[in-house]
């Protein structure tokens, strides 16, 4: 629209300010609605535009793909479904990306595969933007089948949603795991739960090596444990979460020395598997150096709070609950020598 033709027509008076109103108005909706096309644009370009490195398309075979390249590849997995047979496997500093412009991620996915991402010895890599689900398996191949990730040193999970995996969302890791943002929910089965017997691995994220972090992350409906830092797995940190519906506990905090900090979460209906040991919100055993404050409870299982002392080393000691709201949650093991429960309200 050549606005300044318009204006320059044959008109006076009334009819030219209407004229001129008119055309200020239409260039105010065409401006606005260029805004609007530009931002839309931009938006699409950053996102495809955030991963340099292998563009990867569902029409190819991931696992693939990830073999024939080198350690320390960027993967920029565009959006699709991408159904695997064989994991896909992590090497070195390896960086997986989805990208994705809606409210869904790049879908991971199998119903053969014992693990989907496999990212046994490797350290520093990145898994982000993705769905990963349906890692098979029993007690024909427990404990290190049925996890949606396997292993890695200094791995970061980011952004990911990890569901519906026989064993956990993430398992077998080894030092310095980090999850961020993330929805780890509906993972774990029977088999690989207390009530079959041991191993029992079943966990929404489970890690017996130090460094685990999870922040700001949500982990729901899990069958058996929502975070496990099981055999002394030392620092462990579980910020700014919602851990709501797992069966067996929200966090369970095993024979561990510390620091474990736990903070801000929202531990809620937690520990409702019938036949569950210990269930409730926060379960604290023969650990120590425990800080567990400003967390929310509510409506877990006998207790929202339990602390136990079986013996196993390194015992209880330092541990502190205090400042937590219970949303009449009890808390059980607060007697015990070594353990301080001050302002739970």
């Amino acid at each position: 629209m050549n606005l300044p033709a318009i204006l320059a027509g044959p008109f006076t008076g009334a009819s030219k300010l209407f004229t001129i109103a008119f055309a200020l108005v239409v260039a105010l909706v065409l401006g606005v609605s260029l805004l609007i096309t530009l931002a839309v644009q931009s938006a699409g370009a950053q996102a495809s535009s955030t991963c340099t490195g292998k563009h990867v398309y569902p029409t190819q075979n991931l696992t693939t793909v990830a073999a024939n390249s080198p350690k320390g590849t960027t993967f920029c997995i565009h959006d699709g479904t991408y159904n695997i047979s064989v994991p896909v496997r992590v090497e070195g500093t390896d960086r997986f990306i989805g990208l994705y412009n809606d409210s869904t991620r790049p879908a991971v996915v199998t119903s053969k595969a014992q693990q989907v991402f496999n990212a046994g010895p490797s350290s520093g890599a990145l898994i982000k933007g993705l769905k990963i689900s349906g890692a098979v398996g029993g007690n024909y191949c427990e404990p290190n089948c049925g996890r949606g990730i396997q292993g890695g040193k200094n791995l970061t999970v980011r952004n990911a949603w990890i569901t519906n995996n026989k064993n956990s969302g993430i398992g077998g890791t080894s030092t310095g795991l980090r999850v961020e943002n993330s929805r780890i929910d509906h993972n774990g089965s029977y088999s690989f739960s207390y009530l079959d017997g041991q191993p029992s691995t079943a966990a929404g994220i489970k890690s017996s090596q130090s460094g685990l972090t999870v922040v700001n992350s949500t982990i729901t409906d899990n069958y058996w444990d929502g975070v496990w830092c099981d055999n002394d797995c030392e620092a462990v940190t579980v910020k700014g979460s919602t851990l709501t519906g797992n069966g067996k506990s929200g966090i369970h905090a095993e024979i561990l020395s510390g620091p474990a900090v736990f903070s801000g979460n929202t531990i809620k209906g937690n520990g409702r598997l019938n036949g569950a040991n210990h269930p409730s919100g926060l379960l604290i055993v023969s650990s120590s150096n425990v800080d567990a404050y400003n967390n929310t409870f509510g409506n877990n299982y006998e207790h929202g709070v339990r602390i136990i002392k079986d013996g196993r080393a390194p015992g209880v000691s330092n541990v502190k609950i205090h400042d937590n709201t219970m949303s009449g949650d009890t808390l059980s093991g607060c007697t015990l020598s070594g353990v301080s429960c001050q302002s739970n309200n």
